[in-house]
């Protein structure tokens, strides 16, 4: 049977911690909260997989491949696209490494890199588009810095259910 899988590198509780305190002050706002077990970034996003064994293997051979990554959020707003928003996200700027990374982890996957371009970003709420035009904060802008010393990277199984989405991690490997 196939699960639903992704590459992501989790998110330290330093980093965990400080969003939990930046959202205090949107607490009102109808949006539904990444838990801080769940906060991640997307390397290779969600597929579907009926050889965990193989993925994880392909992955095991990627090890040590690109050493530490930091990488720094230094705005949270509403994302993807003014336009569009349905999350609320912290984004920066990749590294060189990151993308080194991704690319040495797709053909380890033997996975098309695809045609939208990586956008270094942390999902830290989710809503429903139609509801936005309710909300008390049309323009989130703010400037943060949140730093994340990234050293794994995991395979993580998205478990989707109406409250939304739960992650398990599958194994976890040295960047």
């Amino acid at each position: 049977m196939a699960r639903r899988v992704f590459v992501a590198l989790p998110i330290s509780k330093g980093v965990q911690d400080a969003v939990y305190a930046w959202r205090k002050q949107y607490r009102n706002l109808p949006v539904r909260w990444v838990t801080p077990k769940n906060l991640h970034v997307t390397v290779i996003p969600p597929w579907e997989e009926d050889n965990i064994d193989a993925v994880l293997d392909a992955l095991r051979m990627t090890e040590g491949a690109a050493g530490q990554l930091t990488l720094n959020f230094t705005l949270v707003r509403y994302g993807p696209t003014l336009k569009e928003p349905r999350l609320i996200w912290a984004e920066g700027e990749a590294p060189d490494q990151l993308f080194a990374a991704k690319h040495h982890i797709e053909r380890a996957l033997t996975r098309n890199p695809g045609t939208k371009p990586f956008r270094l970003h942390l999902t830290v709420a989710r809503f429903d588009p139609a509801r936005f035009p309710k909300f008390s904060v049309q323009d989130m802008k703010d400037t943060v810095l949140w730093t994340e010393e990234a050293k794994t990277f995991v395979l993580m199984e998205s478990l989707l259910s109406p409250s939304g989405a739960d992650y398990t991690v599958l194994g976890e490997f040295r960047l």
